[in-house]
């Protein structure tokens, strides 16, 4: 009977299982999230492939040796490039003018030598135009000299054949002083000779213009004349030394110099170069001796000049 019951009831249960309704399948889950490795065969890394890889990759030059440095130049602002050898040389050959400077005959400057009849001294001087030079030579015993002046640099022949001089003087007896004046037409060089025309012995040659300051100068000034006037200056030897009077116009003016003794009397005079031209005298003292340098136009008209008197000394 126990047994019948429980068949019974197993029966019963399995009527009840066979009428349950059918329920909807449950959703399966996603799967759960994975790395990229292990869902993505595609993106896995492989290690073989990736050690090619980094040995193909050439190196960066970002990252060279510092030693590469030095090869880097530097800007021309921090460092001044050194001065080429090459560039030295051509200062080392140019000629210097100091050479020529110290070898002109200068205004203020004396100079001498000893001549033999036919021998000659040249002395180079710079010309300034319408400035006039006045060249003094003194000759001794019975040296007899002659002055010549040339444009530019004669000094390697002193006494050049076929070349008019500008200005020459030849005119003292032998011992006795020439005077030349040279009045440039061009600024320039021009050389001056002293000759000897006969006879031997030395000489003294002094050159002047007429504004630099020079030993013995006594009257070195510019002045003018009115209309039917004239200016006297007083001068006074030194010992038996040669005074020299030199009156150079400004303008047309025709001047003319006379030298006068203490008591008046007409020594010399000089009104030889005509209207604007240069006029030049000199006397020679037998010991200390009282002058008067006069200056007039020649014609009783006005005159603007410079006047220099030298006392030699």
């Amino acid at each position: 009977m126990k047994r019948f019951a429980l068949l019974l009831v197993l029966a019963t249960l399995l009527a009840a299982c066979d009428n349950t309704p059918d329920l909807p399948q449950p959703t399966p889950l996603p799967p759960v999230p994975t790395t990229a490795a292990e869902s993505s065969p595609t993106t896995a890394v492989d290690p073989t492939v990736t050690e090619a890889a980094l040995v193909t990759v050439p190196p960066s030059p970002t990252v060279e040796s510092p030693t590469d440095a030095p090869t880097l130049t530097p800007l021309p602002t921090d460092v001044p490039p050194a001065p080429s050898p090459t560039a030295e040389q051509p200062s080392a050959e140019l000629p210097t003018a100091e050479p020529t400077a110290i070898s002109l005959f200068a205004p203020g400057q004396q100079d001498g030598a000893s001549l033999a009849a036919g021998g000659s001294t040249a002395y180079l001087v710079d010309g300034r135009r319408f400035q006039p030079l006045i060249l003094f030579v003194e000759p001794t015993n019975e040296l007899d000299v002659a002055l010549a002046a040339y444009v530019g640099d004669q000094t390697g022949q002193t006494t050049p054949e076929g070349i008019t001089p500008p200005a020459a003087a030849d005119n003292a007896l032998a011992g006795r002083p020439e005077i030349l004046v040279l009045s440039p037409e061009a600024d320039g060089l021009y050389t001056l000779v002293v000759r000897a025309v006969a006879g031997e012995g030395s000489f003294a040659a002094h050159l002047y213009d007429l504004t630099t300051p020079a030993p013995g100068v006594a009257v070195q000034q510019p002045d003018t004349l009115a209309a039917g006037t004239e200016k006297v200056y007083s001068v006074t030897s030194r010992g038996a030394r040669p005074v020299i009077a030199v009156a150079d116009p400004t303008d047309q003016s025709d001047i003319a110099l006379d030298i006068l003794g203490v008591d008046g009397t007409l020594l010399t005079t000089a009104n030889f170069s005509g209207p604007g031209g240069v006029e030049t005298a000199y006397v020679l003292p037998l010991g200390t001796t009282a002058y008067s340098v006069k200056v007039r136009e020649a014609n009783g008209g006005p005159a603007a000049f410079q006047i220099l008197v030298v006392t030699l000394e």
